[in-house]
């Protein structure tokens, strides 16, 4: 199934790093919060389902939408049973490190390029917590530059692969074999202690996402590519290699 975007508005977009006015209330102690926050994910993922039926026609592209498994649809497959686990170590401010575990569901792989974490991308979007009350959504696809989005989100995308594109008979964008899924993040690894309009502090986050593009990356125009610049060492954070204050792949010199 094709989809024509031409003509859909952009919502909010709330996975932006904190602004100035966001609502911070003082920081739990990051490994308890990641214990509880996995624990509260894997509740959500063992209590509910996504469409997977839907998915079985490869000729169709079909919303992505999760329910609980009661009534007529107790018998489905739980998600817990379906999601990607892994583990991210996350950079504490005493440079210690807390496994934080983020879960992921590919629903349709798609038929192009993976994004490398520091890329960029062309998606649709729907953020929920785990009530399954939406806080965001993109109705038209836009382009973001993963290095400025919570690290969940973009760790987590790379999962997917982008779609193939071409022009109908009217000049207008469509978007076919594009990947579907949806990430499951902890709240350390979305906003932590930071409320954020609709979304409460300390919450973990779900994005279900359709990507259609991606786009490699210089950002400092250096013929290097930002993912073999950002973070050689794995600890979440951009590297600074001459302690100039620029990251490293926002530095040509």
């Amino acid at each position: 199934m094709k989809k024509n975007l031409a003509y859909i508005a952009l919502f909010t977009f709330f996975i932006f790093s904190c602004k100035k006015e966001d609502v911070v209330e003082p920081p739990r102690d990051f490994g308890d919060q990641a214990i509880a926050d996995e624990q509260s994910l894997e509740d959500f993922l063992s209590t509910h389902f996504y469409n997977y039926e839907d998915f079985l026609d490869s000729e169709s592209q079909p919303e992505l939408v999760i329910d609980t498994l009661s009534g007529e649809n107790a018998d489905k497959t739980p998600l817990i049973e379906q999601v990607r686990k892994e583990v991210i170590r996350l950079k504490t401010s005493e440079d210690s490190f807390v496994d934080h575990t983020v879960y992921t569901l590919v629903a349709r792989e798609g038929s192009g390029v993976s994004p490398s974490s520091v890329d960029s991308i062309y998606l649709s979007y729907e953020g929920i917590l785990l009530n399954r009350k939406r806080f965001d959504r993109s109705f038209a696809p836009v382009w973001f530059d993963l290095t400025s989005l919570v690290r969940g989100f973009r760790e987590g995308v790379t999962v997917l692969k982008s779609g193939e594109f071409s022009v109908d008979e009217y000049n207008v964008p469509v978007f076919s074999n594009y990947g579907q899924g949806a990430i499951f993040m902890p709240s350390g690894l979305g906003y932590f202690n930071s409320a954020r309009g609709a979304i409460p502090s300390y919450s973990p986050l779900i994005f279900k996402i359709d990507l259609y593009l991606v786009k490699q990356t210089d950002h400092d125009g250096d013929g290097i590519l930002s993912v073999d610049e950002f973070d050689r060492d794995g600890d979440g954070i951009a590297d600074d290699t001459d302690q100039d204050g620029i990251p490293d792949y926002l530095d040509a010199n």
